[in-house]
Parts: structure tokens; sequence; C-alpha cells
């Protein structure tokens, strides 16, 4: 067959009936919603407030500075290292890092850096949020070592 003939059909196409229903729409009542939709569910919001409550326990008196070693920034947000899409929780204290807003939406990116400095964890780590703190901690001191001891 040459590329340049069109295609043709060796059957002809056969003529469908429309489709019907088999049971009819009924009308169940009224249609009009007056009321609107919640932006959030009372789960998510309840969740929200657990976490605010947590923020204010764990920075009561004002914002601590970004966990990025060399960001001299104050935090604008708390960045989960276990994201909730990979089944981290957002109100649990060793989760939850405070970072700028700048270098949380680097970290949403996944650079290398994020998971050397253990700011960031794999979906299949299956250490405890206590251990992944523990974990972050010891690298971020490493790095400050390296860096202290390069500047001397």
């Amino acid at each position: 067959m040459k590329r340049n003939q069109p295609l043709r059909r060796k059957t002809a196409l056969k003529a469908k009936k429309p489709l019907e229903r088999k049971t009819p729409l009924r009308a169940t009542g009224n249609l009009d919603r007056s009321a609107p939709l919640p932006k959030q569910s009372k789960k998510r919001q309840q969740e929200n407030r657990d976490r605010h409550a947590m923020k204010n326990a764990m920075f009561p008196d004002s914002r601590p500075p970004c966990i990025v070693p060399w960001c001299g920034l104050l935090a604008d947000d708390l960045h989960e290292p276990l994201t909730r899409a990979r089944g981290g929780s957002i109100t649990e204290p060793d989760n939850a890092v405070p970072t700028c807003r700048g270098h949380n939406d680097e970290l949403t990116n996944e650079p290398a850096w994020g998971y050397e400095l253990h700011l960031l964890v794999h979906a299949w780590d299956r250490r405890t949020y206590a251990e992944m703190a523990e974990d972050r901690r010891i690298a971020l001191a490493r790095w400050y070592a390296e860096h202290l001891e390069e500047a001397s």
C-alpha cells in the first residue's frame, strides 16, 4: 500500500440505535443549593488547628531562623521532610522544620542537598520520626563542623 493513499474500511459502518435509559431520571428534591460547599473538610480543619497549636508550642516567642545552614533569614513556613503525599504527618513535631519561603519552595523541587541534610525523606524510609530528626541533627552538625573548619 502506498503511503499517499487514504485508508479504506473493509466493512461499512453499521448504524447504531440511540442510547436509551432503562430507568428514567427523577427529581428527588430541591436541587437549589443555598449553602456553598465548605473550602475544607471538618477533618482538615481540625488537622490545621492541631498543626497551628504544634507550631505555637514549638516556637512560642518568635520566628526561628531557617534550618538551611547557609541561610540567614527567619523562617516563614514549617517544612515536612516526610511529606503528606509520602505518608507523613503534618502534626508531628519531629516531622516539621522551620524554613524560609524560598528554601521551602526549593525543597519542593527535591534538590540533592535536601536529602543529604535529611530535610527530605523518601517514602520507603521506614524509620520513626524521632530517628529521622536525630539523623537530621547529626547531618546539620556535620555540615556546620566541616564549613566552620574551612572558614578558620
